[in-house]
């Protein structure tokens, strides 16, 4: 590697689509979305990597599980707000586990997380929709009694029904009543405001029946409506599972950076707001760069560290790096890690000497495939897109500098399993 022509390290990091569509080989503060995918080496060396390929397995392992801790925080943060809805839901949430931070944490121990998490929130669903079905039944039984006008209160098919046979203009019998409540059983935790007076509103239509035949014609309507906000819950929340996840990487990635999207999505989680495609498309792009800009630091880190394992030594201060090596005095190695993930590198001479570039540029390679094979193991994958051999050009002659040379250390931020 001589000369002005680089190495181009393409660092192709295990990213793809999670909830939201956006992947990171991080685990920054245990939030960054998680690794998914892979993408091959394209390259197989002895030794070195057939380690390198194992550890790579476990990482990969590790980011899916993470993935799927981050996706049960957002479901949980959606839970919580729907809990806070519907008065008794207070109840349940104090039944809900606490949000898990990754890092830190064994695949084991984030699996054994998400079964008791899974378990925890079907609780609590069920509940939730119980009290939300129980409070929208006393609701529509009382419209119906006074609407008819009548007094007292029914909280069952047969109190209603009990109450209406009192009231001479009443079309609805004992059949209707059971046939009602069934019905607005049926209502899920998560519909929202507007759809829960529609239904009101239908089931009210049902006292205003001229008989039992049009009665029953109008409890259809109100299933209807009811089928039509389960539907639409459905798609509500899952909405909101991907504002939740969307707002925890920016609050807790890039803290205060996005203070109206942050609130925007706020709302959506919260159950208060759909989620318009503007909103949708500014935060996933705010969420790419995040990522982006993680990534970027995830490469640099994992790479110096490496390298540093290999004895370089780096001068600070500079965008572009200097790596030095104990027994290199006429050389150095520059390198760059580029905005669109790049590693851009060349070795320098440092003093004018002897003809020593080619022995010192395949000493570079030989490290940097050593370094390759450990970021693999990081969870980064490279390919090497442009090589020129070494020995082709003379090394360039480098300005002096006046840094002094930090030694590398091995400092991960990012979790590896055991």
């Amino acid at each position: 590697m001589s000369g002005e022509v680089f190495v181009i390290a393409a660092l192709a990091g295990a990213g793809a689509a999670v909830a939201v569509g956006f992947a990171s080989r991080t685990a920054i503060a245990g939030t960054t979305l998680a690794l998914e995918g892979v993408s091959a080496l394209g390259e197989h060396m002895n030794g070195v990597v057939a380690r390198a390929e194992e550890a790579h397995k476990q990482a990969c392992a590790w980011g899916a599980v993470a993935s799927g801790v981050l996706d049960r925080n957002a479901r949980l943060a959606v839970l919580a707000q729907a809990c806070a809805r519907i008065p008794g839901g207070e109840r349940l949430a104090a039944e809900l586990p606490e949000p898990l931070a990754p890092s830190g944490r064994t695949a084991e121990e984030l699996l054994r997380w998400c079964a008791e998490a899974d378990d925890r929130m079907a609780r609590a669903d069920a509940g939730l929709a119980g009290l939300n079905a129980a409070a929208m039944t006393r609701t529509v039984f009382d419209d119906l009694i006074q609407a008819l006008g009548g007094t007292g209160r029914a909280d069952s098919a047969a109190e209603l029904a009990a109450l209406l046979a009192d009231l001479p203009e009443a079309p609805a019998d004992q059949e209707i009543a059971e046939t009602l409540e069934r019905v607005l059983k049926r209502i899920p935790a998560h519909v929202s405001a507007d759809d829960l007076r529609a239904i009101r509103d239908a089931a009210r239509r049902v006292g205003e029946a001229a008989g039992p035949a049009e009665a029953r014609t109008r409890v259809v309507d109100v299933r209807h409506r009811v089928q039509l906000a389960s539907l639409a819950a459905v798609s509500r929340r899952t909405d909101a599972v991907e504002a939740a996840r969307l707002l925890h990487a920016l609050q807790l990635d890039a803290p205060g950076e996005h203070g109206a999207l942050e609130a925007g999505l706020a709302e959506v989680v919260a159950g208060r707001a759909a989620f318009p495609p503007a909103l949708r498309a500014e935060a996933r792009a705010a969420c790419a760069a995040v990522v982006a800009a993680a990534d970027r630091a995830h490469v640099r880190e994992s790479l110096l560290g490496a390298l540093g394992d290999l004895g370089y030594q780096v001068e600070e201060g500079f965008e572009t790096l200097r790596l030095a090596k104990q027994g290199w005095d006429q050389h150095a190695v520059q390198l760059v890690v580029t905005d669109a993930g790049q590693v851009r590198s060349a070795v320098v001479r440092t003093a004018a000497g002897g003809d020593a570039d080619a022995a010192r540029e395949r000493e570079w390679c030989d490290a940097f495939d050593q370094a390759r094979a450990r970021l693999r193991a990081d969870g980064v994958d490279t390919e090497v897109e442009h090589l020129l051999p070494p020995g082709t050009r003379p090394a360039p002659l480098a300005r002096p500098r006046g840094a002094r040379p930090r030694r590398l250390t091995q400092a991960r931020h990012r979790e590896r399993p055991d």
